[in-house]
Formats: structure tokens, sequence, C-alpha cells
């Protein structure tokens, strides 16, 4: 089918640019009349909520000590919430256990308690203390903080009868989950007859506020009870909506008078260790030790904070997941250093996500500062750069939302990778209640050889009613001896509320288009994508929910010529344990125009190839003392051949202190030229001493690369927001005994602010 025919010819010539230009400055532009103001009002007000609930926090000047023992006097005057409703099992029903919340403050913490009553506390879960785990086995609390009462982002705090921490930044309404977000905060929780209490202690200085005038924060409390696969909340229990979704929270007041705390803070590293690299025999040995700013923070305002890194070291940010590349473009490798998490939500824009948790295609992928990537057979190697210097401006001025960033890089004269300098700037702006307009540049400079590359457009998130959204981004590459077919365009509309979700979305790149800071794995092509899902909620008491979905993934280059076909099916049940089974059948067509290695040995020829596979998956309840997940996913086929994929992740919780996730991945592969059979061994062991003293082991084995890593992590916290380090990394290649290496350091922050 030439699907010229049904786009006018206008397209073409990119009328569609001018025209969301000329709509972006309207909108941003145009003061709020009456109509605009009406809408923003309504929707402030209920959103789609039955209810905005508020609670008010009293000033204290009495001590306050965070141990869940909630015996100080203050604690009994402050006012008492306790309207927490289900969303499930049972939407809008009164959770099954009564939960009370309590607020105070004096000039420098927001004190927050929660009292969980629980009719059988002997049946309480807590079995996680390591810090930033995701809690899915324990009873949890959560606290959602919206500071500037923008509706769209929030602070997250959890914890559970352990008084494990875990904390997070969740931007435009979790369109990004900061989960490497870490600041000093304080939480104690106790188990006790009549359930379990947990008493947080947040300082001001920890979150960024509109000043220190009388306050008005959005605020969301979640309450897990795992046993019961229950989930309750205190303003928003609509299933329709999710815990992210900070347009719906209630509101806290009382806030006035505080301390913003310090004006700088300077959190400096020394590591001492050595590395040992190996081959043909013989051993080197080098000094690891280094010094550095971890970073540096300067309050510009009370809502803007400019963060600087000198000589960074990451040596204590978990390694890289193995994985293995069973197709033509280059595999996503997420962000795991805490300077580029912090922050992150800000510059995310441009990212067509696709069906897959990795993004088919993100402008700004940060883990392209700083590493160099190149492709071996069926892994990318990821080789780690100096980071010399960052500076990172975030937060919000007059209105708007800013974030600038810019990193200078070292060389790496063994790839023969010059000096760089990488730059983003990203300015949104707030429109309507839940909606933004915003622009953004990127710009990479190597200095040694002259060579340049810049991305400049803009984009827009509309939120309409309650479960309507649609987004449009333009943008342009620039480098030196391109000119022209060289822009890229996406866009959408969907509705997702929990009975139908029913969208579409497109993305369109040119063959020259170009970004040096982005994960762009594939361009020259035109992509349109209908998805639709049902998803009923049938009266039984073994299943809560099912889902029938439908998504096609139809790819052309930019002649219109047909290059992929993806035809998704899935049906999933979501039983009442908190077990869940996907059936998916899947149909595909790739039209492959030039040979590409699959395996050595093992080149797929230029072709047109169609398959078909269906991938069964099962995952267990988390809050079992032995879950995980089993995948089976067969494609007759596959590029000519067969090939069948088995996974097998269990994940045991034996005693308190101790977690195993066992991950064994292997594809087993039949094609004419060669057989091959993939393993992948993932093992990851977290101990916990207590809640200040916490290890981390992680175990790889990659059979089609002939790899081994290995990291362990000591992490003793002496102090909120500052830690001592013991880290052994070793990569080894298995292949007859080949060559190794080895750091073994220690690394030391400490922080000082004013």
């Amino acid at each position: 089918m030439n699907l010229k025919i049904f786009l006018p010819a206008a397209y073409r010539r990119r009328e569609p640019f001018r025209f969301w230009l000329l709509l972006v400055i309207f909108l941003a532009g145009v003061p709020a009349g009456p109509g605009v103001r009406a809408f923003a009002s309504q929707d402030h007000q209920h959103g789609g909520a039955p209810s905005r609930n508020a609670i008010r926090a009293l000033l204290t000047e009495e001590p306050i000590v965070t141990d869940g023992v909630l015996n100080e006097p203050a604690w009994k005057n402050a006012v008492t919430s306790s309207q927490f409703l289900q969303r499930d099992p049972e939407e809008g029903k009164p959770a099954t256990e009564r939960t009370e919340i309590r607020f105070l403050y004096d000039r420098k913490y927001l004190f927050i308690a929660v009292v969980c009553h629980d009719s059988q506390s002997s049946e309480i879960l807590a079995t996680e203390r390591q810090r930033d785990s995701d809690l899915r086995n324990d009873d949890t609390v959560t606290i959602l903080l919206d500071t500037f009462h923008d509706l769209r982002n929030a602070y997250l705090f959890r914890t559970n009868p352990l008084g494990t921490q875990q904390d997070a930044y969740i931007t435009d309404e979790g369109r990004d989950v900061n989960r490497g977000w870490d600041e000093a905060w304080l939480v104690g929780a106790q188990v006790h007859a009549e359930g379990w209490t947990a008493e947080f202690a947040i300082p001001f200085k920890s979150v960024r506020v509109n000043g220190n005038d009388a306050q008005v924060w959005g605020l969301e409390v979640e309450r897990v009870i795992r046993r019961k696969n229950e989930y309750a909340y205190w303003n928003c229990y609509q299933r329709g909506y999710k815990l992210e979704n900070v347009s719906q929270a209630g509101i806290l007041t009382g806030l006035e008078g505080f301390e913003l705390g310090y004006r700088w803070r300077v959190k400096p590293y020394v590591v001492a260790g050595f590395a040992q690299h190996s081959a043909s025999g013989t051993s080197d040995y080098d000094n690891a030790s280094d010094v550095g700013i971890e970073v540096l923070k300067y309050r510009l305002t009370s809502g803007l904070t400019a963060d600087f890194t000198f000589n960074s070291n990451f040596i204590d940010s978990e390694i890289d997941r193995q994985q293995v590349n069973l197709d033509r473009w280059e595999l996503f490798y997420p962000e795991r250093r805490e300077f580029f998490l912090e922050g992150g939500g800000i510059f995310k824009f441009g990212v067509a996500q696709g069906e897959m948790p990795a993004p088919d295609v993100a402008l700004f992928h940060s883990r392209r500062i700083g590493f160099y990537t190149r492709r071996e057979g069926v892994a990318s190697k990821n080789l780690a750069l100096p980071v010399d210097a960052g500076l990172r401006i975030t937060g919000k001025l007059q209105g708007l939302t800013l974030g600038l960033l810019n990193v200078q890089t070292g060389r790496l004269d063994s790839q023969g990778v010059p000096e760089s300098n990488y730059s983003v700037l990203r300015v949104k702006r707030d429109v309507l209640s839940r909606s933004a307009v915003g622009g953004f540049f990127l710009n990479r400079e190597l200095s040694a050889r002259g060579d340049y590359n810049r991305v400049y457009g803009f984009d827009s998130n509309f939120v309409f009613a309650e479960h309507f959204s649609a987004n449009a981004l333009f943008a342009q590459s620039s480098q030196p001896g391109v000119s022209g077919d060289d822009w890229v365009s996406s866009g959408g509309a969907k509705w997702d509320s929990d009975f139908l979700f029913a969208g579409i979305e497109y993305l369109f790149l040119d063959p020259n288009f170009r970004d040096d800071l982005g994960f762009v794995p594939r361009t020259n092509q035109r992509r349109i994508s209908p998805v639709f899902d049902i998803k009923p909620r049938p009266r039984s008491r073994i299943i809560r929910k099912l889902q029938f979905g439908y998504r096609l993934d139809y790819v052309t280059d930019q002649e219109w010529d047909l290059q992929t076909r993806y035809n998704h099916y899935n049906f999933q049940i979501f039983f009442q344990s908190g077990d869940h089974l996907l059936i998916a059948p899947h149909g595909r067509m790739e039209s492959v125009l030039e040979p590409f290695r699959l395996r050595k040995g093992l080149s797929i020829s230029p072709g047109v190839y169609s398959w078909n596979n269906v991938r069964i998956a099962y995952t267990m309840n988390p809050a079992r003392r032995i879950s995980g997940r089993l995948v089976f996913q067969p494609m007759w086929g596959f590029f000519g051949g067969d090939l069948h994929e088995i996974e097998v992740a269990p994940r045991l919780k034996l005693i308190e202190n101790l977690t195993l996730d066992l991950g064994y991945r292997t594809n087993l592969g039949r094609f004419r030229e060669r057989n091959f059979t993939d393993r992948l061994v993932n093992v990851r062991v977290e101990y916990s001493l207590n809640s200040r003293i916490q290890t981390r082991t992680v175990v790889q084995y990659n059979n089609a690369e002939a790899e081994t890593d290995i990291q362990f992590l000591l992490d003793y916290m002496f102090r909120p927001g500052d830690d001592l380090f013991i880290i052994y990394n070793e990569g080894r290649s298995t292949e007859k005994l080949g060559p190794k290496d080895r750091t073994l350091a220690l690394k030391l922050t400490y922080s000082l602010d004013r």
C-alpha cells in the first residue's frame, strides 16, 4: 500500500511545524481568559477525583524523635485524618484496616506520622532493609509532596515496618520517576499489637519550595497491605489514576516561617585503591586513587539550584546488566550515575516509548555523556570517559521550569576519542492546569576534530478532561556537511482509563537526522502505531482484572516503502493473589536491506523475513518468600531460522536481611548456517547488617561474549547523605582464561553545608 496518497502534500512540506508552532505560541502567550481560567479552576478543584481532602500541619517547638513511637505530647494536638479508601481490590470502599495521618513542623523539619492499624498485626509483612529497594515484598506507606502545588511534580518518600527508606522525584505526573534521587531524611517505624507506625522527618532544605511564606502543598498518602494485595489512598482512590498523578492529590496547609536550609553544600570525595589489568600471562597495576567533588550545590533561589561536579568518580555505581543483541539495532542501557539521575526528569523530552520498557527513541539520554559505545558482536561495549567537570541548573523561576546541563569529558586515547563538551538547555512552561509547552537545545563539540552536532526543537503535552492527552514534538539537527533531511517529529493522542486504552502515535525520523546526545538506534523511518486495550474487571474471587490488547507498528522509510510490520496481541490475567499471566502472540515482518552479523559466523542476508512468536510469562506475587517470573518465547522463522527464548528468574527472600535475585536466560538459535545457544546468568545478592550497613553483590555470565563480571559493594551510611564504600569490580574473559580487569577501592564522601 502506498501511503503517500493518504497524506496531503502540505505535510511533506512540513506545514505541521508551522501550525504547531503558532498553536504553542498562542497557548503560551495569551493570558488565561475567563474560559481558560474556568477550565483550569475546575480541573484544579476536581480533576476527575470525587473530593480533595485537606489537612493542616501544626507548628511545634517540642523536639520530635523519629523512632516510630508517638509519645511526644505535640502529636496528641496534631490534626488527624483517616479518610482512606480502596483502589484495589474494591474501588471506593473504606480500607479494611484504619489508617491515621498527622503533621507537625518546626523551623527545620516537616514531621509526618502514619498509624497503620491492623487487626492481624502478626501477619504484617516486613522483610526489606536495603535502601532504595522497591519494597514490593512488604507492607508500605508512601508520602507524595507536591511542594510547588503545580499539580505535576512531587517528591516521593516510602517506608516499610522496618523503617527502610525509598525516595524518588516524580516529573509530569509520572512521565519520569527518578528513583536515583537521594536526599537526607529520617524515618522510624515500630510494629506493635495494634499494627505499625511510621514517623517521618523531612528537612525543608532537602526539597525545593516556593519561598517560606504560607504554603499550600499537594499531598497524597498510599498504604499497601501486602498480604491482602490491598491499595488504599487518602485522596485519589479512582482506578483510572496512578499514585504518580499528582493533580489528583489532596492538600497540606499550615506551613510557614520555616528555614530554607543551606545556601550551599559541598560533598567532596576521596578514593583509595588499585586496578589490575591482566593479559597474556602478565599483569599491570595502576593506582586507582582519586579525589574530587561529588557535587557542590548552591541555591540560586528558593526554587532554583545549581549543582557542580569536578573530576567525577562513579566507581560505586552498579554495573550494567549483561544483554545479548538479537536485532540490528543498538541496545539501550539505563543511566545509573547519581549526578545525572538527579533532576533527570526535567531533561526527559522527545521520548517515543514503543511496547518495551526501553524507549524506541530518546532525544536526550545522559548515558551518551562520559561513555564511548561500540558494538562488538552481539553486545555493545560501554567504555568510560573521564568526566572532568559538570554544571547543572534545575528548578522553577518566574513560572518556567528550567534545566541547563554542561559537561566536559576528557579524551580516550586507546579509542581515538578526543575531549568533548556536552550541553543541554531545557525551558518549559506550564499551561492550563495539567499541560505544558517547551523548547530544548542540545550541543556536542569535539574539540580536536572541529566536529559538532546540535539539535533544537520544541514539544507540547496537553491533558484534557480526565483521561485524554495529546502531544507533539518537532526538532532539527545540525552538523558539518549535512543539509536537508535532518528532522524528527513525533506525536500522538490517547485515552487512558482503567477500562480502556486507545490511541495512535507517529514517529518520523529523516535519514540525515543525527543526535549525539540521544538514543536514536534507527533513522530513516516513518512509524505509525495504533493501540487498543480493554481491561474488564470480572466479579471473581480469583481474577482481579483481564486485559485484551492490540498494537500495530507500521514502519516505512522516507519513500514510504514498508520496512517493518509488527502485530502485537496480548491477553493478560491479573489475579487477586497478585500473580500475573501474559500470553502475547506476535507477527513480524522485516525487510533487511543490508547484511548484518547476528553471531560470529552467522550473518543475516538482505531479504524479506516474516515470522510468528508467542510470549508466555508468569509472574508471581512478590509478597511471597519465593517469587519471580518464568518466560517462554518461541519464534518460528526468526530471520530465516528458529529462535526460542527461555527465562527463569526466581526471587528468594528466605530471611529478613537477605534477598537473592537469580536470573537465567537462554536463547536457542537454529539456522541453516549455524546453531547457537546463548546463556546469560545474572545473580544479585543483597544483605543488610542493619539499616546503615548494607552490601550488594552482582555476578554476571554471558557465554555469547565469553565474559564474566563481578561487583561487590559494602555501603556504610555513617550519616544521612554520606557514605563509606568498599568496592570490588572484576571483569574476566572466560575464553581460554583470557584477560581480566580488577579494581579494589575505598570511597569516602563527607558533606559540608551552610
